[in-house]
């Protein structure tokens, strides 16, 4: 017999077949894209005027805030202005609801003259990114509630390295009283590549990050190399840059008591045989099953030569002069972004199939940094939860959308059955309660009947009524008109008979 999965009163996902037992059931997994909804603020002032990057959303008791990276472009460095030398600072938008977003007024720091702008970081203070968070841990002194991790700026030479309190590359941790003054504690980690959004979370008990590093390098060409517990471990900044794709950009995670000594990173393991390069994480816990986490990394392609297909795609002359500029990795990288998710924060499974892709082919897009998700999501109060992306982020000379998706609660990914009739069964289970919520999407032709089988999955123990619509919080009511207590806290299988629907997520209360 199988192992009996307990669920309580936990919410579960269809996303695979944690709960379903594949000898038995003929409906199939599919993963689901979301619906894009189009820009909802335009960032387009000079700040912004190189690149914008790493949205990241944070919910406090004032609202929603949205950190960000602005570039600005400081001067031409080679044919085409376009390829400059930039300077980046970390900068807010504000908004209520999660949907409209206004840029404030911080005025703490200058720029051209004046300081009516929205910088909460200044240029000087890190390197290309920045992960904020509100921590939630009791014990967290007041002026630390806002938390920040940020890419150091490695030191130009041994006098500056030597210079007291000169930042070194690294991660590095900031934190503030009211998430825009914020203050540098200092170097907490240099066992990584942290060019990436490095974000972190107290869960309760300690604070976990996941970050970014390498493997699969050759041993030549990586003097950081080492071997812990037989897994190669790079320390990635000693490695030239025109040689890190011969490496796989890995997640990793790590953990701390108090924010400021970190354990050293492991790198996390996926449930499949791809090896394959993972440039974000955005690992973020999902607050309607705060047991499972998601992520929604990008995915890194930088094909090795120039082949006809790119005369073809957008921006072909500026890619060519990246390339002869010394710079591959603008003309000949794409991004685009899958989904991820765990029950244990080690081990993950994802869906091969791109969650987002830099849909059809503009003036813009198909480029390196397409498909950045924000972390976090915002709640519309609905059946929906919305994400946001920066497109034409890496465009110069041009405004960038500030774009926003949308998904079902759940809808990740779904059993379905089409125009055939289905059945999906689960593995035993024991559960808490008396009611069957379903998450479920039909048609008026569809149907869906759930079914409590013995645990052996031999005979059936009462059938509920035919349920029809497309709702995320069905209550299933039996035909005998009994409720589903008499069978809590003893092993039984659920039988799911469905046509033309789709089943996303069950819990029991």
């Amino acid at each position: 017999m199988e192992n009996i999965i307990n669920l309580g009163k936990k919410r579960e996902m269809f996303w695979d077949n944690y709960l379903v037992d594949d000898s038995l059931t003929t409906a199939q997994n599919r993963m689901q894209k979301p619906v894009c909804m189009g820009t909802v603020f335009w960032l387009d002032n000079k700040l912004e005027d190189n690149a914008v990057s790493y949205p990241c959303i944070m919910k406090d008791d004032k609202g929603y805030r949205m950190y960000y990276i602005a570039w600005h472009r400081q001067q031409s460095s080679f044919k085409d202005d376009e390829i400059s030398t930039t300077v980046s600072r970390v900068c807010v938008l504000e908004s209520q609801d999660g949907l409209k977003w206004t840029r404030p007024n911080v005025g703490l720091y200058e720029f051209e003259g004046n300081t009516n702008n929205n910088i909460v970081i200044p240029e000087q203070d890190f390197r290309d990114n920045a992960f904020v968070f509100y921590d939630t841990n009791p014990n967290c002194p007041p002026e630390e509630k806002y938390k920040c991790f940020v890419d150091g700026i490695p030191a130009k030479n041994e006098e500056e390295r030597r210079r007291p309190g000169a930042m070194k590359r690294g991660l590095w941790y900031y934190y503030s009283a009211d998430g825009y003054k914020f203050h540098c504690y200092g170097l907490v980690s240099v066992c990584g590549n942290f060019d990436t959004l490095n974000t972190a979370r107290w869960d309760g008990e300690r604070y976990v990050a996941y970050i970014r590093n390498y493997h699969g390098f050759p041993m030549d060409h990586a003097s950081g190399a080492i071997t812990v517990n037989g897994i190669e471990d790079v320390n990635a900044h000693s490695i030239p840059g025109a040689d890190k794709n011969l490496g796989i950009r890995d997640i990793r995670v790590m953990y701390s008591d108090d924010f400021r000594n970190w354990t050293r990173p492991e790198r996390i393991h996926f449930n499949d045989e791809h090896d394959i390069p993972m440039y974000t994480n955005n690992v973020i816990v999902y607050d309607r099953a705060p047991h499972i986490l998601i992520g929604m990394p990008v995915r890194y392609c930088e094909r090795t030569s120039w082949t006809p297909n790119f005369d073809q795609m957008p921006r072909v002359e500026f890619r060519k002069e990246c390339i002869a500029a010394g710079l591959p990795r603008e003309g000949l990288a794409i991004t685009d972004c899958i989904f991820m998710w765990s029950r244990d924060g080690m081990n993950w499974d994802r869906s091969m199939e791109s969650f987002m892709t830099p849909r059809y082919e503009t003036a813009y897009n198909w480029v390196y940094g397409d498909c950045y998700p924000s972390y976090g999501y915002v709640d519309e109060g609905d059946e929906n939860i919305n994400f946001f992306t920066i497109e034409y982020s890496c465009v110069k000379k041009t405004g960038k959308p500030l774009v926003r998706h949308r998904i079902r609660k759940d809808g990740f990914g779904f059993y379905w059955s089409g125009g055939k009739e289905e059945t999906l069964v689960t593995k035993p289970i024991i559960f808490e309660g008396s009611k069957l919520h379903l998450n479920f999407e039909g048609s008026a032709f569809g149907h869906l009947y759930v079914e409590v089988l013995t645990e052996d999955g031999k005979n059936s123990l009462c059938k509920s009524f035919e349920i029809f619509g497309d709702n995320i919080d069905r209550l299933v009511a039996l035909e005998d008109g009994t409720d589903f207590s008499r069978f809590a806290g003893q092993p039984i299988r659920l039988k799911f008979t469905m046509l033309d629907t789709k089943l996303y997520s069950l819990k029991f209360d």
